[in-house]
């Protein structure tokens, strides 16, 4: 696994686009895209073989956690500005309050990071089993983190420490043997020639050029790339505005970038959109599901079922509701949701960047401190299910977790401990030796196999009451029974209350349409509500399916089976949101409840729906 991380920082691999770089050097005695102005031809497009690809992107496939961290003028805010405040998007300060650039730019003066200490931070984020660091260069305020040359009024060097912000933290990234990856925001509210600067920024003048500004973006990317070394990933942002950037402005970027390091990989929002695939689910974000670069950047949301053959990376913050920079007026998403999440999204195939908003300070919050030690007493644990794995075979599970596997291994995560003691898992294979991760001694466990696939005997006790990690070795390749059939379409429900005079539009017969975009609510003034599901007949039933999309409403609830005449939990959470997929082990039942305990708003449910034979 080490060999892997460490390939990727070679500056320059081996490919065709290299090699015709080097031989038009040697022709010419010029390098083709260093020097080249963004509105003169510009680098060629960039070329790779499928194989070059696979090895390009290896490192990132493998690594499946990586750490955000936003900083900058506005960590100094912490979501104020003299008598207002923002609760979410703090990095957004500027904007959202329109503080004039005159004003806002009076933060350099006061910005001295004493505490920072980027050693300290790489150890505790690799500890956590983070493998790469993607840091904000630049936000959309146009802030350097770095000295850059390419302006003298607004970079580190005029705050009152005028230390280069990014210089320790590369070479930190480098000692622990993590990837250095940037953020850059081609938006600019400061900079007087970005197409759609803001009516804030009061210093700007004339009309904006953006040949100016595309040579000062391609500036700052150079110097990046040539003083940082080896660079993992960049990370654009803030190209969604089309009046201001074009897709022809997105690609000339992709190429010019690759043309600094061959071997990086970008996310989809340079701004460039080829032609796009068509997704079978509903997205809040249509801007991270752009396909474009080397992989898509879903914004706070995990796809239902994953991706096959596209590489993905889910973004998430830790503090809530949506703060990337430091926000002192809000908290932070428990832990137990940030490790389930990351779970999830391995077990999809895909990459978890979870955000970190250090103070002004240069201080890790005390909560994201005590996170990521968590992380790392798990991943102390558990690594090896998560790290180099590939996503799960199974398009269900009859239990709460998630699968992750690598040839040869089924790794079974645990959200509920099975109360039955015993673990079903749907292939047919022949089960060598099951065990769990958490016993050093990796004792075998029971196994036998059965119509409904290997059932292996558990310890009483979760060896971890968040996620237990059941391994399981099986001959071949995995052979998967077929998935529980949705037997809930249409069926009668009966709800708490309906919000009347709204009847026709939030009917309950939309609880169980099968469509997102209907919805059913309860009264006005409620806070919490149910909904109870008639199947009709004793049905055998294994998944659920919950929307409240497009809210996100609730805060706490419980999915509950009528069995023996008594109301049986089934399996407790506390978000639902836009859509989420529950997997638990059979339970035979007419009657399903969702109780809805609490909720910020009126409840509301676009789908409640469950699976079985």
């Amino acid at each position: 696994m080490q060999k892997l991380m460490m390939k990727p920082l070679q500056l320059w691999p081996t490919s065709l686009y290299t090699i015709f770089l080097i031989g038009a050097l040697l022709v010419t005695g010029q390098p083709l895209a260093q020097d080249a102005h963004p509105d003169d031809s510009g680098p060629p497009p960039f070329r790779e073989t499928a194989a070059e690809h696979n090895e390009r992107m290896q490192w990132f496939r493998d690594a499946h956690f990586g750490m955000f961290i936003h900083w900058g003028l506005y960590s100094q805010l912490a979501g104020e500005w003299r008598d207002k405040t923002v609760t979410g998007g703090a990095e957004w300060i500027q904007k959202y309050l329109e503080i004039p650039s005159s004003q806002y730019s009076t933060l350099v003066k006061t910005w001295n990071p004493t505490n920072y200490s980027p050693r300290d931070w790489v150890r505790l984020m690799k500890a956590a089993g983070v493998k790469y660091v993607c840091i904000t260069t630049k936000h959309h305020d146009g802030f350097c983190l770095w000295p850059t040359k390419m302006n003298d009024d607004w970079n580190v060097s005029l705050t009152s420490g005028a230390k280069d912000l990014l210089r320790p933290l590369a070479e930190a990234c480098r000692a622990e043997g993590l990837q250095f990856c940037i953020y850059h925001s081609v938006l600019d509210w400061h900079h007087q020639d970005w197409p759609g600067r803001p009516a804030f920024n009061d210093y700007a003048k004339g009309q904006p050029d953006k040949a100016r500004f595309k040579q000062y973006l391609y500036g700052q990317l150079k110097e990046l790339f040539t003083n940082y070394g080896p660079i993992g990933m960049v990370w654009f942002d803030g190209t969604w505005d089309r009046s201001a950037w074009s897709s022809e402005d997105g690609k000339a970027l992709e190429d010019y970038t690759r043309s600094l390091q061959p071997s990086v990989i970008l996310d989809n929002r340079s701004g460039y959109v080829p032609p796009q695939r068509k997704l079978d689910f509903e997205v809040a974000n249509s801007y991270g599901y752009v396909f474009a670069g080397d992989y898509i950047s879903p914004e706070g949301e995990v796809p239902p079922t994953g991706l096959p053959g596209i590489d993905w990376e889910t973004c998430q913050t830790m503090q809530l509701p949506n703060n990337w920079g430091y926000n002192r007026l809000v908290g932070f998403r428990p832990f137990a949701d940030l490790l389930h999440q990351l779970v999830d999204v391995a077990s999809k195939g895909g990459n978890m960047l979870l955000n970190i908003g250090p103070d002004a300070d240069g201080q890790i919050l005390p909560q994201a401190r005590r996170c990521l030690e968590k992380f790392g007493d798990w991943m102390t644990v558990n690594a090896e299910s998560i790290h180099g794995t590939r996503a799960s075979p199974f398009a269900y599970l009859p239990f709460n977790g998630r699968c992750t596997q690598k040839p040869g291994l089924l790794y079974l995560h645990l959200f509920t401990w099975p109360q039955s003691g015993k673990l079903t898992v749907p292939a047919t294979n022949k089960a060598k030796r099951a065990y769990l991760l958490a016993d050093a001694k990796r004792g075998a466990l029971a196994t036998v196999n059965s119509a409904r696939g290997i059932e292996i005997s558990l310890p009483k006790t979760a060896p971890d009451p968040i996620d237990s990690v059941v391994v399981v070795e099986i001959e071949g390749k995995p052979e998967v029974l077929p998935p529980p059939v949705k037997i809930s379409l249409g069926k009668p429900v009966e709800v708490s209350s309906v919000w009347p005079g709204r009847e026709d539009h939030l009917n309950k017969a939309h609880i169980t349409d099968g469509k997102l975009e209907t919805i059913w609510a309860t009264e006005e003034k409620a806070r919490s509500g149910w909904v109870i599901l008639d199947l009709e007949q004793k049905r055998e039933v294994t998944a659920a399916l919950l929307s409240e999309a497009p809210y996100d409403r609730t805060q706490a609830f419980d999915l509950e089976a009528k069995v023996n005449g008594e109301w049986k939990k089934i399996i407790s959470g506390s978000t639902i949101g836009n859509e989420l997929r529950l997997n638990f082990e059979p339970v035979t039942a007419r009657y399903f409840r969702l109780s809805i305990q609490k909720a910020n708003d009126t409840p509301v449910v676009a789908e409640f729906q469950l699976f079985g034979q």
